[in-house]
């Protein structure tokens, strides 16, 4: 064998574990955002402050994490949120926009889980 084919063999098999990696951690999230109270949700939400955490970063972390806060749990717990960044004013606008439910129907409409799979196909990773 080639030191190329070792080399590909090799990163294939880092691929597979890092994919499994990455369906456990996302197994444990969803279990633990379904338990979480709505003021521990506040709580991991007001990490994404938009007067702390500006810019492409910003969107890459919070819209996904937005996707599955909309997947995972019902809509009175969501509208409890929207209604806690909404009343905070302009600077979290939006968050609280990311909360509506006319996102949260948007978002829901968009989210795909084939039969085959364990988790829903999320748009944003």
């Amino acid at each position: 064998m080639s030191d190329d084919q070792a080399r590909l063999g090799e990163l294939w098999r880092i691929r597979n574990a890092a994919a499994a990696t990455l369906a456990l951690c996302e197994e444990q999230m969803q279990r633990a955002v379904r338990e979480a109270s709505v003021e521990q949700l506040v709580s991991m939400i007001e990490t994404f402050s938009p007067a702390r955490s500006t810019g492409p970063e910003w969107t890459r972390t919070f819209e996904p994490l937005i996707e599955r806060l909309w997947a995972w749990r019902d809509a009175d717990t969501m509208a409890a949120l929207a209604e806690v960044f909404h009343a905070r004013g302009m600077p979290w606008m939006a968050v609280a926009n990311a909360l509506s439910p006319d996102q949260g129907a948007l978002l829901q409409a968009n989210l795909r889980h084939p039969a085959w799979a364990r988790l829903p196909a999320f748009a944003l990773t």
